[in-house]
């Protein structure tokens, strides 16, 4: 038998391995086990979320949480401060209670959430790094703008709360992202980078 359906000499056919990109195929490894392998492309390891995709998210988390959030404050307003005289008159209560503790955490958040999104953001531009200082700084004028009206005193106040806020967030963020030691080893570069700079 001969032609294209002649397969007798397919043994002598020099069988090479599949190129470095397409071995995890060929051996049956998950790809998301490669390190690398969760970006399409070999340079996209290297990129990072746009200022405007992390002003999405965290806004968007922000109000979704705060809603969910001010939504069960008010309804356990409303069972601490309503009689059960009347079912529609309940109801209608309840729905009021929760709507409107609901968009007032929601609102709130999303609003503290731009501020620090947009902050944080734009001090990484002018230094032109990505560390942990972004994120202190962010919070610290996400704290002083948030009661800026309130006279020097309390500003002032806000604004270490919010710094150690931002700690807080990137601390947590980075122990979700990279593990437990993500605290501990930031913590101990930070301040060593303060003893070298003096």
């Amino acid at each position: 038998m001969t032609g294209e359906n002649d397969y007798a000499n397919l043994g002598s056919i020099p069988l090479t391995p599949p190129p470095e990109h397409y071995q995890h195929l060929a051996l049956k490894i998950h790809a998301e086990d490669l390190e690398g392998s969760q970006y399409v492309f070999a340079g996209d390891e290297k990129k990072k979320r746009s200022l405007s995709d992390i002003m999405f998210f965290g806004i968007g988390s922000s109000y979704i949480s705060g809603l969910a959030g001010g939504g069960l404050w008010g309804f356990f307003e409303h069972t601490r401060t309503f009689d059960n005289t009347s079912k529609i008159l309940r109801r209608n209560h309840c729905l009021n209670s929760i709507t409107k503790r609901g968009t007032f955490v929601g609102n709130s958040l999303a609003v503290l959430a731009l501020f620090y999104t947009a902050s944080t953001g734009c001090i990484g531009k002018l230094r032109d790094k990505d560390d942990i200082w972004n994120d202190i700084g962010g919070g610290a004028v996400t704290g002083a703008l948030y009661k800026s009206t309130r006279g020097i005193a309390t500003c002032s106040k806000f604004l270490g709360l919010g710094a150690i806020g931002g700690l807080a967030l990137n601390l947590m963020n980075g122990t979700y992202e990279e593990g437990s030691s993500y605290a501990s080893e930031t913590i101990s570069e930070t301040y060593g980078d303060l003893f070298d700079r003096r």
